[in-house]
């Protein structure tokens, strides 16, 4: 049995069943229930009676032992019909202790049946809203949906073609968060893409083009001095886009996130999933300076293509003739 759900859980095991009174109620039921599936048993296997006994108990656990067959038995010092802790009158209790002096135990197994079902009950109560056991222990997938409902991505077939739904949940508090703000961006990335040093910078400048019908042609349209006369063909813009920056990378992360890679669509989900307004958005990618490499034409066309080899030779974005005798930072830009 112990080969079968690993040496680890076997040592668990081995303490549960000699030293139970050690564990609290629910983590034993939870425990036992992982053992129990991994054999291929269900829920039934594990029985769970009161008891017999009015003295006060130390603890949640009286023992717990192994059943003929297969499964476990949890003797509780709880929310029993029979027992110190019992709602009953006492002598309910104490006609049990006479039939176990005869030798009978018919009336106890009767309560038990009950118990069968009571016990369960109190445990899928105090399981009810510990979302994250009934998702990781259980395998629940309408928790999961439910959890996923909070960002927008219910749909397990929506989830299922986007690039990073996996871990969304971890932030699905900032993702409620109304405004959405340069700070709640910040945090986001800045956990996203660890070592990286982020910096957000709101209202940058960029140079937005003047329809045609707007621009000013004399004695026609906008011409009127100080209101709507504008020259040229392109204005100053410093609402409508942010600058994001990301410092110190190491070069395999500096690497994961240029354009065309599964990084950089990681990124530019994240940045779009949780931006509502449609902003310009200017990625800087700051390299740490001493990792940079001059780029080496010859050693990445014999390399075999995706190597690291083949680094260091994407003209705009990672090639440098000699990083190393310039100093200030290495650094790439471009517009998601």
């Amino acid at each position: 049995m112990a080969a079968k759900i690993g040496s680890a859980a076997a040592a668990v095991e081995e303490q549960l069943l000699a030293h139970g009174e050690r564990f609290s109620y629910f983590q034993a039921i939870r425990l036992l229930r992982l053992f129990g599936k991994a054999r291929g048993m269900t829920t039934d296997s594990l029985r769970i009676r009161p008891r017999l006994s009015l003295g006060f108990p130390e603890n949640d656990i009286e023992r717990i032992e192994p059943r003929d067959g297969g499964g476990y038995r949890i003797t509780a010092n709880f929310f029993g019909l029979y027992g110190v802790a019992s709602p009953l009158p006492t002598y309910y209790t104490e006609d049990l202790f006479e039939e176990e002096r005869e030798g009978r135990h018919a009336t106890r197994d009767f309560l038990d049946v009950i118990h069968h079902a009571m016990y369960p009950l109190l445990f899928d109560a105090w399981r009810k809203h510990r979302l994250q056991d009934r998702v990781v222990e259980d395998g629940d997938a309408g928790v999961l949906d439910q959890l996923y409902a909070f960002i927008g991505l219910r749909d397990g077939d929506l989830r299922a073609g986007l690039p990073a739904a996996d871990g969304l949940l971890r932030y699905a508090g900032l993702f409620n968060m109304h405004p959405r703000s340069a700070s709640g961006l910040h945090t986001l990335l800045a956990d996203a893409f660890r070592p990286a040093r982020v910096w957000v910078e709101c209202c940058t400048l960029q140079h937005v083009p003047i329809p045609a019908d707007q621009r000013l042609r004399l004695g026609l349209q906008a011409h009127e001095l100080g209101e709507t006369t504008y020259l040229g063909s392109q204005i100053d813009d410093y609402s409508g886009s942010i600058t994001i920056t990301l410092s110190d990378l190491p070069e395999d992360s500096f690497h994961q996130l240029l354009p065309g890679t599964p990084g950089h669509e990681r990124l530019e989900f994240l940045v779009r999933f949780y931006l509502i307004d449609p902003l310009e958005v200017r990625i800087v990618l700051e390299l740490r300076h001493e990792e940079a490499r001059a780029a080496r034409t010859l050693e990445a066309a014999e390399a075999a293509p995706g190597s690291a080899a083949t680094n260091w030779t994407r003209l705009g974005l990672d090639t440098w003739l000699t990083p190393e005798r310039v100093h200030q930072p290495t650094r790439v830009q471009f517009t998601l």
